[in-house]
């Protein structure tokens, strides 16, 4: 690292979210086809083993279950609210979690093209770096064995602190935790849901946004309007160099 460039920087940091920002959004047809996927295993009906796992979530707001296998077992009990099933074997509940956990930690590999190359020139530059995402416990319990964590070892998760983005306590974690005081000092970089662009702005944070295609995709409201868009991750240093340019002006 260049300690005088390093130095000269206004930004200390910057914070990424995860899901549709560093990796691929979420499917809907690909979540779907894994539900069936668990349900099958469990010898379950469809529709009602989907109410079911919907319900179990609404127990654990912040993904903050305490096993993959809690989640099932949860799912289970709502759906036997539906009427006597017989029993369903521990094999059968493993091999549901499993589905669940190789499906969340594959997704959670969709690295976007250049994000690790990205992340190495941020570091080499002299920026923190940092990550702040609403995800449940099977993203936490993957993290280990993902090529990011290596840049970013220890990020701020929903499941783990139980506060849930639009919180600002959520942020204010990560920034402690990288030992930066001043939320102007930091890039917000996201794809904008969960109202996350309006507690970032009102730290103090430079937000910067991603896209991606709408269709078929997990996302809660419509990409905020956001004056400064990263359109590639090839793109990323350019873009942090005209941020720190205008901080100069």
């Amino acid at each position: 690292m260049r300690n005088n460039e390093s130095n000269s920087k206004y930004f200390r940091a910057i914070i990424f979210d995860l899901n549709g920002t560093v990796v691929e959004i979420y499917k809907i047809s690909e979540y779907m086809k894994n539900l069936e996927a668990i349900t099958e295993a469990l010898g379950l009906e469809k529709e009602r083993f989907r109410r079911a796992w919907k319900y179990s979530w609404e127990e654990y707001p912040y993904g903050d279950y305490p096993s993959v296998e809690a989640r099932v077992k949860s799912a289970i009990h709502h759906y036997n609210e539906g009427g006597v099933i017989p029993p369903i074997t521990a094999d059968a509940i493993t091999k549901a979690s499993n589905i669940r956990m190789e499906y969340i930690a594959g997704q959670q590999r969709k690295i976007r093209e250049g994000v690790l190359e990205a992340f190495q020139w941020a570091l080499e530059m002299g920026y923190k770096l940092g990550m702040v995402s609403n995800c449940s416990i099977e993203t936490a319990l993957a993290w280990k064995e993902n090529p990011m964590a290596a840049y970013i070892p220890d990020p701020t998760f929903s499941c783990m602190v139980k506060i849930k983005k639009p919180d600002p306590e959520i942020f204010l974690n990560e920034l402690n935790k990288l030992h930066v005081n001043d939320p102007e000092r930091c890039v917000y970089i996201a794809d904008g849901d969960d109202k996350e662009f309006d507690t970032a702005t009102a730290l103090g944070m430079e937000v910067v946004l991603v896209k991606y295609d709408l269709e078929d995709v997990f996302r809660h409201e419509p990409f905020p309007e956001i004056d400064t868009v990263l359109d590639s991750f090839s793109n990323f240093p350019t873009l942090i160099n005209e941020l720190e340019r205008r901080k100069k002006k």
